[in-house]
């Protein structure tokens, strides 16, 4: 017995209410900062979350435990993004680049990678 699957698309959306969402190699390079630190034994797990102004994406020590770091995409405009980062709830650094915001991460375990 053959399984027939039904592809249906939605294309009534307009481009305002649309959310704005990260482009591909930026989660790659986010991930790819995770993969790092995992195995440096310093970070254990993430998470990410999608709200209509902004992306979230939280590292943590332990899995319950409050995030260690979090960094913040936020798009103001379409010529203007900022990503934030936070350690422990606090607002540290600010930056409109991605590559500047993962240096920074990492120069704070310089030591133990």
């Amino acid at each position: 017995m053959k399984n027939k699957f039904i592809i249906t698309k939605n294309y009534n959306s307009s481009k305002s209410t649309t959310p704005s969402y990260i482009k591909n190699n930026d989660f790659t390079k986010i991930m790819s900062l995770f993969s790092r630190m995992l195995k440096a034994n310093q970070w254990k797990d993430y998470s990410f979350s999608l709200h209509k102004e902004n992306l979230i994406f939280c590292f943590y020590r332990h899995s319950f435990e409050t995030p260690i770091y979090k960094i913040v995409y936020e798009k103001k405009s379409n010529n203007f993004k900022i990503w934030t980062i936070y350690h422990q709830n606090n607002k540290v650094r600010s930056s409109s680049s991605l590559e500047k915001t993962i240096k920074w991460i990492e120069s704070r375990y310089l030591k133990s990678i």
